[in-house]
């Protein structure tokens, strides 16, 4: 069976994607006679939108594991399973995101929901959002049809953001989340509920219910968005930010010139390591390790978090500074340190500065004669000359400065 009279035909809708029609034969083929298997949620948005998806998510009725194992064997790739949720991940060309269609129960606000296994369509009812309810069916008896029952696709035509349900955040506060990322992605608007919802989820203590690591690793995905300081400007608009941790928040200002640093000169640096140190700025001091730690992160990200929200003592210490001052007050700094402290300073750091390499090395200076701590005074004595010109980058000229230096 196709689509139906006036419905999209699921087939015209994933044939506009490559990566996607090339996935889908073998996702069919690894259904079971008569199971319905759909692409969902995102997928399906973004092929509406005429983008290229980021992800494909599949729910399947029945054994989402027996499935994507299935899947797995078909496509000879390395499957991850996580049995207490019922879902799994296929390490194939594109990855698949598999699940079981399910229901969901929250015995209280803020707990993690008791599932059962269910239709397709009580899969999508289940969801947050509308355009997080649409589906394509690819195999079993309707395949071809798309499943939009709650009009998500015509919400994503119109540019809104609609609930699903008025207690959606308060059975999940990191719904809130998910929803301030999608307006900001997506360009919609929200809704009067939905914005209703959403301040009194933050405002009414389930923000808190639902628990810092949670929450914490909400805010991890928003930092990962094109325009993270958008989403964080959004939640913090709801009150979620201040609900998660009083005082908690960032300058979108402060935010976008972070990130346009981190994008020119320093790709290398932990967007979320940097983005949480940036909201911890305000909260005090004496609090962010312990938001940290109950966040549940580890322990590179929590040192660096914590320099980032101390950048503006970096910040100080290398206004107006000469090249030598600022690199040698950088260099000890995690990256997301200087990226958040910003300024020309940082900025001549990270693209210019700490990609000067000493031609010598220790072994060289201590050849020289020197030896314990005069040999990291030497090194950093040289470095700095080497960084105001004073000495040439030629490991000659270099050991002519140690030797001149030990004797």
């Amino acid at each position: 069976m196709g689509a139906r009279a006036g419905e999209p035909d699921a087939r015209a809708l994933l044939a506009a994607s490559p990566r996607v029609r090339d996935a889908v034969p073998r996702i069919v083929e690894a259904a079971e006679p008569g199971q319905r298997v759909a692409l969902v949620g995102g997928v399906v948005r973004d092929l509406a939108r005429g983008e290229e998806p980021r992800e494909v998510d599949v729910v399947v009725e029945g054994d989402g594991i027996a499935f994507a194992e299935r899947l797995a064997a078909l496509t000879r790739s390395e499957v991850v399973a996580y049995r207490t949720f019922g879902t799994a991940t296929v390490r194939s060309r594109p990855p698949v995101d598999v699940a079981g269609a399910r229901t969901e129960a929250y015995a209280q606000p803020g707990a993690l929901p008791e599932v059962a296994p269910a239709t397709l369509e009580a899969d999508l009812a289940r969801r947050d959002v509308t355009v997080n309810a649409v589906a394509a069916v690819v195999a079993g008896p309707d395949a071809g049809r798309v499943l939009d029952p709650f009009g998500g696709l015509a919400d994503l035509a119109a540019g809104t953001l609609r609930l699903l349900r008025p207690d959606a955040f308060e059975e999940d506060a990191t719904r809130i989340v998910r929803a301030a990322r999608y307006a900001v992605r997506l360009g919609l608007d929200p809704d009067a509920t939905l914005d209703h919802a959403a301040r009194a989820a933050a405002h009414g203590g389930f923000v808190a219910l639902t628990g810092t690591a949670r929450m914490a690793d909400a805010l991890a995905l928003a930092l990962t968005e094109r325009d993270p300081a958008a989403v964080l400007e959004r939640l913090a608009g709801w009150g979620c930010l201040d609900a998660i941790e009083p005082g908690l928040g960032a300058d979108p200002a402060a935010v976008r010139t972070a990130w346009a640093l981190v994008e020119d000169e320093a790709r290398d640096a932990d967007r979320v390591a940097l983005g949480l140190g940036l909201l911890l700025a305000g909260v005090p001091v004496e609090r962010r390790g312990a938001w940290l730690e109950a966040a549940g992160r580890d322990r590179r990200t929590t040192r660096a978090a914590l320099a980032a929200a101390r950048a503006d003592e970096l910040r100080a210490a290398i206004t107006g500074a000469a090249d030598a001052a600022v690199d040698a007050a950088c260099a000890p700094q995690p990256l997301e340190a200087v990226v958040a402290a910003g300024g020309p300073e940082a900025a001549a750091y990270l693209g210019r500065l700490r990609h000067v390499a000493l031609a010598v090395d220790g072994d060289d200076v201590v050849a020289s004669g020197l030896e314990g701590p005069a040999v990291g005074r030497a090194l950093a004595e040289l470095r700095a000359a080497v960084i105001e010109g004073a000495v040439a980058v030629d490991r000659d000229a270099q050991l002519a400065w140690v030797a001149a230096r030990a004797g």
